[in-house]
């Protein structure tokens, strides 16, 4: 007698899942978009787009006095409303290539 349960497994993704957002690989980095140049000490902004279509702005911090040098913040810049910062940067790193 065979017993399948169903629901119970969990499927692991290719995807990089953090709260809301969801990054499908690979991501194509975005080198025509021009962005100011961010006087707070180096922060690095940039663009790239998943294999989905949804485009993201990122930024890595380097802001003067910051408390987390080299984070990767999504969507904004460090420290606005909408800006979200990576938790686990080895697996945004590893499962995006980034």
């Amino acid at each position: 007698m065979a017993l399948l349960l169903t629901g119970c497994a969990h499927t692991p993704t290719k995807d990089f899942v953090q709260g809301s957002v969801r990054i499908t690989p690979p991501i194509q980095q975005e080198t025509e978009v021009q962005h100011a140049i961010i006087e707070d000490g180096g922060t690095v902004p940039g663009r790239f787009t998943d294999a989905e279509g949804r485009v993201f702005d990122y930024y890595i911090d380097h802001r003067i006095h910051t408390k987390h040098p080299g984070a990767i913040y999504l969507n904004a810049y460090p420290g606005e409303p909408k800006s979200v910062r990576v938790k686990n940067e080895a697996e945004f790193k590893q499962k995006l290539g980034f």
